[in-house]
Order: structure tokens, then sequence, then C-alpha cells
């Protein structure tokens, strides 16, 4: 049924006015002008759709579109965070614990885990992780519905309910859907809680009240980020009442209780895995300097267009409110918004380089909710709005991204990958010069277009086709890097679980990256323990064990040798064993079945897989059978062409030998170990060539050749 407008032009509202509009929003259609043509009346006709089934189809397609990117990415890459959710499913599936690595594992979010779980019932790790996908692109695109009724509740009329429900989904971290993460989860409940917690400060109601405190603890148990949801709800609430909360007895109560649980458990307890971060140092200016760097970026993410309305729209329902909803939401906004911001840049300050997009996006859809307000009131204070255009314009000329790009600065930016993405088609200057024009132009367009005709619905189109641009350019990305890392691994994930061996201990070395031990760790469970040798990192923060090597070849942990299989970590370090059986090598990891106890006979600390030699490392010699080292070591070093004359230095227990390595060419040396103790060999070289993986090296070396007397 097509509705007719009663009158041409805007409302008082700024909202069309419609005869017979419903009172109930999902039963209002989209109002729009019926001009006499043939334009208009097809216009009007797609206009009489129903709200609410134009929603649904937002969802259905957004959901649509993000299970075909999902599906696109190829392995899990986020770690060691999606290492830990899939593993806390995998546990709470197989054995109803929470453990990672046997361990006892306390973790503050689990709600992901626990929705995740049954998908792992199927004993197939890569159907578990598929389907965990799915369900993190149905959560985000549902995103849309609090949104849409957010934006009703508010007074804005269906077309600008709709558009800033599109936006919602449109973002470009609705990436994160593509990564074991309780992001996806979280998303959704963070915005039902702020749609309930505007309706329970309008009227605060005991169930209004309890809907809000409910939903707001299932977003913190997703994540533990949004436990500032009620911290916010409450000094909103102040806000609101002009300092009399009398009315939220439910609330302050509701809020005792996990209060007291963690008071009685202590917060080490509760926030487990992250109880560190409550005693880092965070220096006040880096706090401040990445606030602001995350506001400009936020603006960026958003769609940059519609920021300078929502901010003006924004001041006004907290200064000049028309109706006490909106005094609500601009109150609600603004201490959500600051809490998480203070979290953000508190995370950054601790010494990251990362723009912390991930802790920020959920703030997104606020932007085009405070933008809608500014446009119902009638796009008053054109000149605040122009001022806002202007500093932004600025900033986004001063402000190169390109900075934000580089290296792993990017991490937690989906928008940022997608900058990088098209600097990497033009060039690095060209891409950061393009980007910034596009906001330039964004700029001028959101003091263009004020109070012109179906200037709200141009805004909302451009932020959309900004955003889709992102979205598109961080998929591309995003699929890319995933497919390359896939490419790398074994082609059977789970080949170390298919060889039957059980009780696996990952042994982990120096200089070799966490991600490669962790992609085993996710896709092969019996590895089941991970030890240290020294200087080697932990994987994560559960359970790593540092070993010692004795005299005679041991990794001993603690009292304890190891004496079951190993998965050694041969990235940067190269190993011969005794007692041990070489069964199979998934790129730079090799697993050993016992024969006997596995005791080092030869380790070179600082061999990378690709045969380059650190800048300086050692090769050391354990006794075998006989209890002595004797015997001859003969290493071939060379050097591809186009490098440099390059001097070796090699010192040992009564020696010292300088071996000149040319350029194309080798060099062969011979060292006889001899004695009871382990024989111990230095190498350095006077250079200093790095690689363009920020690798410091020196020569390369063929596998050493130990010949025992």
């Amino acid at each position: 049924m097509r509705f007719m407008p009663e009158r041409v032009g805007p409302a008082p509202d700024g909202n069309p006015s419609i005869k017979g509009r419903a009172a109930a929003a999902d039963s209002e259609s989209v109002a729009v002008d019926a001009a006499p043509t043939t334009r208009a009346a097809g216009a009007a006709r797609i206009a009489a759709v129903p709200a609410r089934y134009a929603l649904a189809g937002i969802v259905a397609l957004s959901f649509v579109v993000r299970l075909a990117a999902v599906l696109a990415h190829a392995v899990p890459l986020y770690f060691p965070d999606e290492y830990i959710y899939g593993t806390l499913a995998r546990s709470l599936a197989e054995s109803g614990r929470l453990a990672i690595r046997g361990q006892p594992a306390h973790f503050p979010a689990l709600l992901e885990p626990l929705l995740a779980s049954p998908f792992w019932l199927f004993h197939d790790p890569m159907l578990a992780y598929r389907l965990t996908l799915g369900l993190n692109a149905l959560a985000m695109s549902l995103a849309a519905i609090p949104v849409y009724l957010l934006a009703r509740r508010l007074g804005l009329g269906s077309g600008l309910a709709l558009g800033a429900a599109a936006l919602a989904v449109a973002s470009p971290d609705l990436l994160f859907a593509s990564f074991l993460l309780a992001d996806p989860i979280a998303y959704p409940l963070v915005l039902t809680a702020l749609y309930l917690g505007v309706r329970a400060l309008e009227k605060p109601t005991g169930k209004a009240q309890v809907a809000f405190v409910a939903v707001a603890g299932l977003a913190a148990f997703a994540r533990i980020q949004y436990a500032v949801l009620p911290i916010a709800f409450l000094a909103a609430a102040l806000l609101v009442e002009r300092g009399r909360i009398r009315r939220y007895w439910p609330t302050l109560v509701l809020l005792a209780l996990p209060v007291v649980g963690v008071l009685a458990l202590g917060t080490s307890r509760v926030l487990g895995y992250y109880s560190v971060v409550g005693h880092d140092h965070v220096p006040a200016f880096a706090a401040l300097k990445w606030a602001a760097i995350d506001t400009m970026m936020l603006a960026y993410s958003s769609g940059w267009i519609l920021v300078p309305g929502a901010i003006v729209g924004l001041a006004l329902a907290l200064v000049r409110p028309r109706t006490r909803v909106e005094r609500a939401f601009g109150a609600l906004a603004l201490f959500l918004s600051a809490g998480v911001f203070v979290e953000a840049a508190i995370y950054a300050a601790r010494g990251s380089t990362r723009y912390q997009e991930r802790y920020l996006f959920a703030l997104l859809p606020l932007v085009a909710l405070a933008f809608g307000l500014y446009v119902k009131r009638g796009w008053p204070h054109r000149l605040a709005v122009a001022i806002v255009s202007a500093a932004m314009l600025v900033l986004s000329v001063r402000v190169p991204l390109s900075g934000f790009t580089a290296a792993d600065n990017k991490q937690d930016s989906p928008f940022l990958f997608a900058v990088f993405r098209l600097e990497g088609l033009l060039s690095v200057g060209t891409g950061t010069l393009l980007v910034a024009i596009a906001a330039g132009i964004l700029s001028a367009l959101a003091v263009a277009l004020v109070g012109r005709k179906h200037a709200a619905a141009v805004a909302l189109g451009l932020a959309g086709v900004a955003c889709a641009l992102a979205s598109l350019g961080a998929f591309v990305f995003d699929r890319d890097n995933a497919s390359n890392v896939r490419a790398s691994m074994p082609r059977d994930l789970t080949w170390i679980d298919r060889t039957g061996l059980k009780d696996i201990a990952l042994v982990q070395t120096l200089g070799a990256p966490r991600g490669r031990a962790t992609e085993q760790l996710f896709w092969n469970e019996n590895v089941s323990r991970v030890v240290l040798l020294p200087g080697a990192e932990a994987t994560d923060a559960f359970g790593a064990t540092p070993v010692k090597v004795t005299g005679d070849g041991r990794m001993v942990a603690g009292r304890d040798p190891v004496t079951g299989p190993i998965l050694f970590e041969s990235f940067a370090a190269r190993a011969e064993f005794t007692g041990a059986r070489f069964v199979g090598r998934g790129v730079s990891l090799e697993l050993y079945r016992p024969v006997g106890t596995p005791r080092l006979s030869l380790l070179v600390a600082g061999l990378y897989t690709d045969g380059w030699l650190a800048h300086g490392g050692r090769l050391t010699v354990w006794p075998d059978r006989s209890g002595r080292t004797d015997g001859t070591l003969t290493l071939r070093l060379w050097l591809p062409k186009d490098t440099q004359l390059t001097p070796m230095v090699f010192t040992a227990p009564g020696l010292k030998r300088t071996v000149l390595v040319p350029s194309g060419g080798s060099r062969t040396v011979v060292f006889h170990p001899s004695g009871t103790r382990p024989w111990v060999l230095h190498y350095t070289t006077t250079k200093h060539p790095y690689l363009d993986d920020g690798r410091e090296i020196s020569v390369k070396l063929d596998a050493p050749k130990l010949v025992r007397n």
C-alpha cells in the first residue's frame, strides 16, 4: 500500500509528516514525495515497502555478503586471540571444562566460546572454524536491528532509521566476522544494550532497567571491555535526573551483585588474562595523544561526511534536548564513548603503535544516529558545522595516514587495511593523497548539503559508499593475506594429530615468531604443552614452561625431563637429536617420536630455515653415549651474488678464527670439538645487513655436518 504525503516539504521536526503515521516502528512505510512522473511513481512504490521488510532485507543482504567474505578467509590469523577462543570452545565441547592445553584458564570473555562450542562436537576443526565464522556473520548483521529501533525511539523517520541501520552493517569493521574473536558477538549486544539503556533512562521502570542490565551483562560477558556500559548508564542517569537517581535502585541492586563477586574472588581471578592491564603504568600524555588519534581515525571509519552534523546533533541533545529521550541518548552516548575511548587510549599508551579500531568500532553507529537528530531539527547551527568540517579538512591534510599503515600499525584496523591496499595498488604517497582528497571533498559536501533537498539521503548515501569501498579494500587485503598464510602451511592442517602421537611438547626456540607455533596449536589438539628453550618467547599467556638443557643434552622442565614426542620449532634454530626419530615436517616445525629419552646432540641457534645465519649466535655440541663431544664439525659458508664480502668471527675455548666469505662464493670451515662437557662455538660478524623482513643476518650456512669419532 502506498502512503501519500499530507504536505510537501519537511515538518517542523525535520521529518515528512505522513497522514496515518503508524505508531509501531515495524509497521511504518518510508514516505516520499509522489511527483506525477513515472520515475517518481517508481520511487514511491519502492518507498512504500514496509520498513520492517526493508530492515529484514538489510540484515539478510548483510549476512549473505559477510558470509561470502568469511568463507573466503582461509585460516586464522589473529593470534593468540583466535587460538584462545577456539581452544576454549573445543575444551567446553569435549570436556565441559575451561582449559587451554589441559591447564585451567581464567578468562572473563566466555560468551563466544559457549556459543561456538557445539560446533566442535563434530570433531572436525575446519568445520567448526567455518561454522563459527558463519555465526559471526549472522551476529554482526543483526546489529542493524537495535540501531533501527533506537533511531525510531529518537523520533527519526523511517528513511533516516533505515539509513543508520544500513551503515551499521556497511562498516569495514564487520571484517572482524572473519576472525574467531569476541567482537562479532559483542557488537549487536552492545548496541542492543544502548537501545535498552536509552529506553530505561527515558522511562526508568524496573522492567526496563532489568532488561538493560541483563543485555549489558551479556555484552561484558562477550567482551570484558563493555563492563563500562553500566558505569556509563549510571553516569547518564545522574545527568538526566540532575543528580537524583533513587528511581534507579533496581539497577544499583543488580550491579551490586557482580561487584560483591569481584571483591570476593579478587580482580586477578575474575579478569584472568587481562588482569595485568590494571597494574601497568600508563603515561598520561601518551593516552591523550592516542585518544586524539582514535578520534580522527574513527571519523574516517564512519564515512567522514556525517561527523560534523553528528557532533552538533549530539551537542544539542545534551545542551538543549527537545525530549527526555534525546537527553537520555546524548548522555548515554557521551559517557559510553568516553569510557571506550579511555580504554582504547590506555591500551595504546602501554607501548602500542596501533590505532585501536577494534576497541572503538561499536561507537560508529552513534554517528549516524546523532546526525539524524541534527537533521530532525532542521539543520541548525550551520556555522558550527562549517567550523567542524574545516577543522577535519585541516586534520586530514596535516596528518597523513601513511604512518599508520606501516608495518604492524594497522593490525587492529580494517579501515587501515583498505588504505594499505590502496597504497599497494598505487603508491604510498598517492594512496594516502587520494584518501586525503576524498576526505576534503566530503568535508566540503558536509557544509554544502546543509538544508538542501534530499540532503540527508545524499549524505547517508555518500557515507555508505565510503564505508562500502573501505569494506571492499579491507576484504581484498584480508583475503590475500589469509591465502598467502595458507599457502605457506602444510596441505594437511591436522598433520600432527593424524600421526597418532599424543601429549606432544612444542619446543619454542630463540628468535621464532609466535604465530607459526600457534597455527599448529590451533589445528592440532595433541600438542598439549609448550616448553621454552633459553631466550624463547612464549606463544601465549597459558602454560609455557622454561626448560634447561643438561650436560648430556636432555631438556628438563623443573625436575621432569621431556620424554614424549617433540615438535621442534626450527625457524631460527637447527637441531639434531639422539633418542628421537624424525616423523615429519610442517613449514618450520619438525616432529620427532621418542626412542628412549630425547637428547640434543647439536643445536645451531640463529640458523634460519632459509639458510641465513643471524648476525650472531652459537653452535653447541653435546656429548654422545661415550660421554664425549669428540668429532669433526664441517661448516660450509656462502653468499649469493650482489652481496658484500662478510667477515665471520668464530670463538670457542682455546680458539678464535676469522673467515672472509666473498660475494657469490663460499668457504668451508672445519672444527674439532673435544671434551666431556658441551662444546660451544660462538659466531658473529662486523657487518650489519638486514633482510626486507627485518632480520639481521650475516652469511648463509648449509646444514652443519658433525661426524663423531
